[in-house]
C-alpha cells in the first residue's frame, strides 16, 4: 500500500478535529466585542494557548465497537438498556406519577413516592432512614455544610473528593485537619493529638467526625474502614463522639452484598453516621443518596 492511499483511509476522529478546531486562538475576531465577552475571550485564549481548554464532544463509544474505559456505567447498565427498561415499566406502574417537585421537599416538594423510595434504599443498606439529592457532589456539601457543630474537629484522609473540601470549608468546625491517605497509623495519632488538645471532646461534648472514601476515586484502593472504626471505638473510651463519614460513590454496585457498600461488606452499618451513595457511577442512572439514623436526615 503506497502513502497516498494510507492517506485516503485515514478518517480523524470527529471529536479530535473539534478540539482541535476549539483551541484555535479567537484574538482577532474579539475586537469589536462587549468589553465583558472581549474578557471572556481573552480568558479563554488563556487556555486554548496551552491546548488545555476544555471542550464538550459527543461520545460514540455506545454505538460503535470500542471498548468503554472511561465512563462511570462500570456495569454497563445504562449501555445495555437495562436501567432504561425499568425506569420505562416503573412509570407504568405510576401513570400519574408527576415529573415536577412543585417546590422544594420542606415546601410543596415532598410526595409518598421519594419517601416510600428513601425508605426501601435505605432498608436495603441497613440504614434507619435517607435522603435522596441531587448528586453526590451536593450530598457533601449538605453534609458538610449541616452535620458539624461549633467546637467539633473534622479529620479527612487527604485524598478525599472536591466535593467533601468544598463542604469542609462551609462547616461549623474549629479545626480541619488531615491525615496521610489510608495510613492507620497517622489516623491514631491525629485523633490523639486531638483528645489532647480539646478537653470538650475529651469529656465527650463535642465531636470528631471522620471524612473517609470506601473505595478512593483517584487511587482506586479500598479504605481500612474496621481498623479506623476500632481506633475510634478504643479512643473514644465509649462516648462515641468519634463518628464516620463514608463517601461510598465508587464502591456502589460493586462492593457488598448486592452491591451495598463497603460498610455492608463489613458488617458496620451500626457503627457509620452517615453513607453516601450515588448512582452516577454503576447505577447507571443519575443523583445520590445518604443513609443515616432519621435524626441526622432532620
Amino acid at each position: 500500500m503506497d502513502a497516498s492511499s494510507e492517506d485516503r483511509s485515514f478518517q480523524p476522529d470527529r471529536s479530535i478535529i473539534k478540539h482541535v478546531q476549539a483551541q484555535q486562538i479567537h484574538r482577532s475576531s474579539t475586537k469589536d466585542l462587549p468589553a465583558f465577552y472581549r474578557n471572556v475571550e481573552e480568558a479563554l485564549d488563556k487556555r486554548r494557548v496551552t491546548q488545555s481548554l476544555f471542550t464538550l464532544i459527543n461520545s460514540n463509544w455506545q454505538t460503535n465497537t470500542a471498548i468503554d474505559f472511561c465512563s462511570n456505567d462500570y456495569l454497563s447498565w445504562n449501555t445495555t438498556g437495562l436501567i432504561h427498561k425499568a425506569f420505562l415499566a416503573e412509570l407504568d406502574r405510576y401513570p400519574d406519577f408527576s415529573v415536577a417537585a412543585g417546590g422544594s421537599r420542606v415546601m410543596e416538594g415532598n410526595y409518598p413516592y421519594i419517601e416510600e423510595t428513601e425508605l426501601e434504599i435505605a432498608r436495603d443498606h441497613g440504614a434507619e432512614a435517607g435522603l435522596i439529592v441531587n448528586s453526590a457532589f451536593d450530598a457533601n456539601v449538605m453534609v458538610w455544610s449541616a452535620l458539624p457543630r461549633p467546637g467539633d474537629v473534622i479529620v479527612y484522609d487527604c485524598l478525599v473528593h472536591a466535593s467533601t473540601h468544598e463542604g469542609l470549608e462551609r462547616s461549623l468546625a474549629i479545626q480541619k485537619l488531615e491525615f496521610q491517605h489510608n495510613d492507620v497509623a497517622a489516623f491514631r495519632k491525629i485523633i490523639m493529638s486531638v483528645l489532647e488538645a480539646q478537653p470538650l471532646i475529651k469529656q465527650g461534648r463535642r465531636s470528631i467526625l471522620v471524612a473517609v472514601e470506601s473505595v478512593y476515586s483517584m487511587e482506586g484502593d479500598v479504605c481500612p474502614l474496621l481498623e479506623l472504626v476500632d481506633i475510634a471505638d478504643e479512643l473514644s473510651e465509649g462516648l462515641g463522639n468519634i463518628q464516620f463519614v463514608v463517601d461510598e460513590t465508587h464502591s456502589a454496585g460493586l462492593i457488598g452484598p448486592n452491591g451495598t457498600g463497603l460498610v455492608c461488606a463489613l458488617g458496620l452499618e451500626a457503627d457509620i453516621a452517615v453513607r453516601l451513595h450515588t448512582y452516577s457511577k454503576a447505577m447507571g442512572a443519575c443523583g445520590g443518596m445518604l443513609a443515616h439514623p432519621v435524626s441526622i436526615r432532620d
